[in-house]
């Protein structure tokens, strides 16, 4: 009898899990698929958060394209990853005190390599043009406060509202982003230290800032994932994308455990292994 119990118990909680899941995603928009990522673009092979590179991208055949997002002191928005411009195009300067004058003067191509040589930023609107009407969706990530109007009208702008995933580490930024525009997929980046935290712990934290944020996606550092973690985010409604993943067998570990969404530098080893993997099915 006790094990008849157990057994309707298990079935109980295994149910209420289902519905509280369909009960989350009910709230939210649908999440675009993007199982592969490409991180500022196809950033191997050409300068990271340029045309260039969310071109190379497209053609791989990355269904998502992930690009960091700064304004210049005159509101022109523009794709760079560093604080700092100085890395990727000699400027020692911060991004947020840059004029779009001077911006479009530097050269974000020579440090990859010779034949990148005269790449100029790239604006946000010339990112989404880019993307629009190809089967890569743009992977959006702001780095910077007091714009968030403006990523909202980008998007609207190129009726990419459905197609766009915005991420940002800035809780508040992401939860005035989902205030701006509801039906644009938001998702919260994190890491932990995972040597001090177990997957429960983690996944308590992530499930309590998604519900401040309004929001049922995270982004989250690749060493953080077990199965354990998936499957008590994944009870709880949440889908679990992931940063940055180059190595193969990670990829081949992550692919496995069917994380929904990789970032990587190498989209082309991510494709190859999701391709590999669904062919065994």
């Amino acid at each position: 009898m006790k094990r008849v119990l157990f057994i309707l118990a298990s079935i109980a909680l295994a149910t209420c899990s289902t519905v509280l899941a369909q009960e989350t995603a009910a709230k939210f928009p649908p999440i675009p698929p993007a199982p592969t990522v490409a991180h500022r673009g196809f950033s191997a092979i050409a300068p990271e958060n340029t045309i260039a590179s969310a071109k190379k991208a497209i053609e791989v055949g990355a269904q998502g394209s992930e690009f960091d997002i700064y304004t210049t002191t005159d509101g022109v928005v523009f794709l760079c990853h560093d604080g700092n411009l100085k890395r990727t195009t000699g400027l020692d300067m911060a991004c947020k005190d840059v004029d779009s004058k001077t911006l479009f003067t530097l050269d974000f191509g020579a440090w990859k390599g010779e034949e990148f040589k005269g790449e100029k930023a790239a604006t946000y609107d010339e990112a989404l043009k880019t993307f629009k009407g190809t089967k890569t969706r743009p992977v959006i990530e702001v780095k910077q406060g007091g714009f968030e109007d403006k990523v909202v009208e980008g998007i609207r702008k190129y009726k990419m509202v459905e197609e766009a995933i915005v991420i940002d580490f800035n809780a508040e930024r992401l939860k005035k982003i989902r205030q701006l525009e509801p039906n644009v997929c938001c998702a919260w980046l994190c890491s932990f230290k995972v040597a001090e935290e177990t997957p429960e712990s983690m996944a308590k934290k992530i499930i309590d800032q998604l519900k401040e944020i309004n929001t049922n996606v995270v982004d989250v550092e690749y060493h953080a994932i077990s199965p354990e973690f998936l499957k008590i985010l994944n009870d709880a409604g949440i889908t679990v994308m992931c940063w940055t993943v180059d190595k193969p067998e990670d990829i081949e570990q992550l692919v496995e455990w069917g994380v929904p969404s990789i970032t990587t530098n190498r989209p082309d080893l991510v494709l190859a292994a999701q391709k590999k993997a669904a062919e065994k099915k």
